[in-house]
């Protein structure tokens, strides 16, 4: 049986709209046969991660430290292990989604932009971006425009469905090969190996990150391997 295509979420999620559009968007795609990695369900759950940290390291680092612990999950296990990107590029442009796009896209991933916004700081909603700095936009291989008005829950599903048919459809008609294939090319860039590496060490046999043993076994191997883990980051000048 041929394994489901992958596909890796990257939107903003910080608050009750995104969030719900996210899960509707993702539960869509779900039940036509896709397996989807949507990050506000399969990451870690923020607090969980600081309270876990929480007495093991110095007090004021347990936030630096996740969202270090975060960035390999997502950049070292999440886009490595998908087939393709899924991008909101709806505003405000979120700043993780445009550093994942880009990442996807030099990784090789399939990367489809997605916007459902009709604020157009950069151009006219009419334009083939709808608005959106062309930049970011460029860095998707298919780009979809989809106006959704929701003015009623049920014109709001009607209009969410018709998305994830637009989505399947470009999925289809690229031809996306499953199996979460990673070019050799990034194998042997040293930027892209350590992050692979990184996440290796901290996840390799890792059955459930959410569980009180996972995220133990994790902050653990984190600690342990700081002084390496801790490079993915900028010296502070």
């Amino acid at each position: 049986m041929e394994d489901k295509i992958k596909i890796y979420s990257a939107a903003a999620l910080f608050n009750g709209r995104e969030a719900f559009f996210n899960s509707c968007l993702v539960e869509g795609l779900e039940s036509i046969g896709y397996n989807v990695n949507s990050p506000q369900r399969d990451g870690f759950e923020f607090g969980n991660l600081i309270k876990t940290l929480s007495g093991k390291v110095e007090i004021g680092r347990e936030s630096l430290i996740a969202k270090n612990i975060i960035y390999f999950l997502d950049m070292g296990i999440f886009i490595p292990n998908s087939d393709v990107v899924l991008a909101n590029f709806d505003e405000p442009l979120d700043e993780g989604v445009v550093v994942e796009s880009s990442y996807a896209k030099l990784m090789g991933k399939f990367v489809v932009g997605l916007r459902t916004d009709v604020r157009s700081p950069y151009g006219s909603p009419d334009e083939v971006f709808g608005g959106v700095h062309s930049f970011p936009a460029c860095q998707s291989d298919k780009f979809i425009s989809h106006y959704m008005s929701s003015r009623t829950t049920t014109e709001g599903g009607e209009q969410m469905k018709s998305l994830v048919d637009k989505i399947d459809c470009t999925i289809s008609n690229a031809n996306v090969v499953s199996g979460g294939f990673v070019p050799k090319y990034v194998t042997s860039n040293p930027n892209f190996d350590f992050v692979l590496k990184g996440a290796y060490l901290l996840f390799e046999g890792v059955k459930d990150i959410h569980s009180k043993d996972g995220l133990n076994k994790i902050v653990s191997r984190y600690i342990d391997n700081e002084k390496v883990l801790s490079q993915v980051l900028p010296d502070s000048v």
